[in-house]
């Protein structure tokens, strides 16, 4: 400290020994300076001298000299409130024997060697916008928490929701409702079997699958209910509310440990997502959007409202019902009972099992299921990860048909294989970081992907199953779990890691746009009159048979045969 203080002999200041160190030196000769000895209360003033004990001249002059000397830039809270307290006299140093009742203050502030001084202060210029608004948001949102536990709990909020998810899977194929046709097994068997056998229906295996889909037999029943020319309208709506209710659990309170802008984001993400075009609004697909809600529960925080229960019971049942899916669920649900060690979860893994053994029993002992030659190899494999998995859900299928046909063909398995290397890094590292929950999701992704795999449905054309579904577009709803199994981890580490794994997922998902832009507007199905043979039909007397052409076209020629009435 660099001020010039004269003492006299016998001060103080000569009797604090060297190896008491600066600071007492410090206290010792403002001791002296101002009246204060070892003896007790101060000595009385000298003629023309002036009392300044106790006065905020003392505050001022005492702040100062550890402002000047003390202070550093990144001091903590607590030494600022100490320094201000001195400065407005709030505490105010006394003889309290040999040093200020402050001393204790004193002891506070930081050192040259103390941790506010070591620990390194970050330039302004580096925080980066997306660091500011995250901070912005932040605050904000604690701010305002209870106003968006309230609003995520509100019908209205799901109302908008419900609204704003029908809309965007409308832009996307507006013919799945302004020209609604059967696809598929939508009218070759739910339709048809539902119309000729009524209830009993739901206990018909599928003749391709060799296993039961109660959930998509359920909405043919439904739709009978209507006119005939509707039904298929009634079957995409009963689809698309399937689809909605996913992300509308996933914004209400029972994910309310995740930010709301952050589900937001995943939300529309989960509406958004490119080369989705089979599981998008068409009954036959619906199991895996029931599976993916039947995960969400699962692994959604525990719950005592009487209501969820009600709700994950029903949603594990019949998703149990509707496809081996829920075979596959089963450990998850294992797992999360092993961890969690609650009521809840062993109900859950419980309402799982009967409806998991008897989709196993059936697959096995049925041998409906037709065989095919996989064509199993480590290049198709690649394509499939790199290509189907890895770059559809960022790109887009229309953007990876162009890479494969038009731009750098050459250069087609360079990229899969680059495209696996980063996918899979992403992967185990959310593996190996990621909350338990994040991880088991992304295990059933994978588990999903192996039996995929494992025994695909034959296609139709003669190549092996393999090469067929590395072909883009191709087969890509056994790729839809695992794409958002993929997403999620790539968000969690754009949200939840370190500066340079954050940075990599960044700089991925800048990509989404892309995807999601090209990707948006699927081709509308092909226009086969269905409205025309509705109304033949329903004008026909009973005991007229009639077919009826069916999308997809293709060379398997999906009719529907029904008898009337």
């Amino acid at each position: 400290m660099c001020c010039a203080v004269q003492m006299k002999s016998g001060s103080s200041v000569e009797k604090a020994r060297p190896e008491n160190g600066k600071r007492q030196r410090r206290v010792a000769a403002n001791n002296d300076r101002y009246g204060i000895h070892d003896s007790g209360p101060a000595r009385s003033p000298t003629r023309g001298s002036r009392d300044f004990s106790g006065s905020p001249a003392v505050a001022v002059v005492f702040f100062v000299i550890a402002a000047g000397c003390f202070r550093q830039p990144n001091e903590s809270a607590e030494s600022r409130s100490i320094y201000r307290s001195l400065l407005t006299g709030e505490l105010k140093p006394r003889a309290t024997g040999r040093l200020f009742c402050a001393e204790a203050a004193w002891d506070k502030l930081p050192t040259m060697t103390s941790e506010a001084v070591v620990r390194p202060r970050i330039s302004k210029t580096w925080i980066t916008a997306s660091n500011r608004l995250s901070a912005r948001w932040g605050s904000f949102y604690a701010a305002n928490r209870s106003t968006f536990a309230w609003l995520s709990r509100g019908p209205v909020f799901h109302l908008l929701i419900v609204v704003t998810g029908f809309l965007i899977i409308f832009s996307r194929r507006p013919d799945a409702i302004l020209n609604a046709q059967f696809w598929a097994e939508d009218g070759q068997r739910w339709y048809a079997d539902a119309y000729q056998f009524g209830l009993r229906c739901l206990l018909i295996p599928d003749e391709l699958g060799g296993y039961f889909h109660s959930v998509s037999r359920l909405a043919a029943l439904v739709s009978l209910i209507f006119p005939f020319s509707v039904a298929p309208l009634v079957m995409n709506l009963c689809a698309i509310g399937i689809q909605i209710l996913a992300a509308s659990i996933f914004l209400s309170s029972r994910f309310s440990n995740i930010a709301l802008l952050k589900r937001l984001v995943i939300a529309f993400v989960y509406f958004a997502l490119p080369a989705t075009f089979e599981v998008d609004a068409n009954a036959t697909t619906i199991q895996w959007h029931l599976a993916l809600l039947a995960c969400m529960v699962l692994l959604a925080p525990s719950t005592q409202s009487w209501k969820w229960h009600a709700f994950d019971g029903t949603v594990l049942v019949l998703i149990s019902l509707d496809s081996p899916l829920g075979v596959v669920l089963l450990p998850v649900a294992a797992a999360v009972c092993w961890i969690r060690r609650n009521r809840g979860s062993a109900i859950s893994a419980g309402l799982l099992l009967p409806g998991a053994l008897i989709q196993g029993v059936t697959v096995l002992l049925s041998h409906s299921r037709p065989a095919a030659p996989n064509g199993a190899n480590f290049h198709r494999l690649i394509s499939i990860l790199g290509g189907q998995i890895f770059i559809s859900p960022l790109l887009g299928n229309t953007t990876l048909v162009h890479m494969a046909w038009r731009h750098f063909p050459d250069y087609i398995f360079a990229r899969e294989t680059f495209a696996v290397v980063v996918g899979l890094s992403i992967v185990l590292y959310a593996l190996r970081y990621a909350p338990v929950e994040l991880k088991l999701f992304i295990l059933f992704g994978v588990a999903i992907l192996s039996l995929s795999l494992a025994r695909p449905i034959p296609g139709t054309l003669p190549q092996p199953m393999w090469e067929v579904m590395s072909f883009p577009g191709h087969g890509n709803r056994y790729y839809y779990l695992p794409s958002i199994a993929f997403m999620a981890a790539l968000i969690w580490i754009a949200s939840s890691a370190p500066k340079v794994p954050r940075w990599i997922a960044w700089l991925l998902l800048l990509m989404l746009p892309l995807g999601i832009v090209r990707d948006w507007r699927y081709p509308d199905f092909v226009d086969l009159h269905f409205q025309e043979y509705a109304s033949k039909f329903e004008a026909s007397p009973p005991g007229t048979k009639i077919s009826i052409p069916l999308n997809p076209v293709n060379a398997a020629h999906w009719t529907m045969e029904l008898t009337k009435h």
